[in-house]
């Protein structure tokens, strides 16, 4: 029995997406994402990056056309998708490698560093439990591309 991979990994656009078309009209966008990994250094307490993966990314249909038409270079997002092997040949070496098939895309929301908060400033609002959904609606860790939910 085959088992399906899905991956749901955070990182930022290496370049702009790349729009193309099928003999059929069907849109189909590919870009890279990298994804940092950062770890905390026992010794010195501190965060350091630890490595990037790079993660090649395919959107199809309405999707696709939406992440060419709002991403660009630098953008961060967080992806999902299905993992799948990608075997190709180059200069006669047969490699495999792997890309994900989207099945959605959003724009995870940061929250601000410690430096901009110690600027001078009215203070962030700190809402009792509950008293913050019921006067903006319920928080959510990421912004979701486009009108609708993909």
């Amino acid at each position: 029995m085959a088992t399906d991979t899905h991956l749901t990994a955070t990182g930022n656009l290496t370049a702009d997406p790349v729009l193309r078309f099928t003999g059929t009209g069907t849109a189909v966008a590919s870009f890279t994402v990298a994804c940092n990994d950062r770890r905390k250094n026992p010794t010195t307490g501190q965060w350091e990056d630890a490595g990037t993966l790079w993660v090649r990314c395919t959107a199809w249909d309405r999707l696709a056309e939406t992440a060419a038409d709002q991403l660009t270079k630098g953008t961060p997002v967080t992806i999902t998708g299905h993992l799948r092997p990608d075997d190709y040949e180059r200069d006669g070496i047969k490699y495999t490698g792997f890309q994900v098939q989207l099945s959605g895309i959003s724009r995870p929301i940061r929250p601000t560093s410690a430096a901009s908060a110690s600027t001078p400033g009215p203070a962030a609002p700190r809402w009792p439990s509950g008293a913050h959904e019921a006067a903006n609606g319920p928080q959510t860790a990421v912004q979701r591309l486009g009108p609708t939910p993909f």
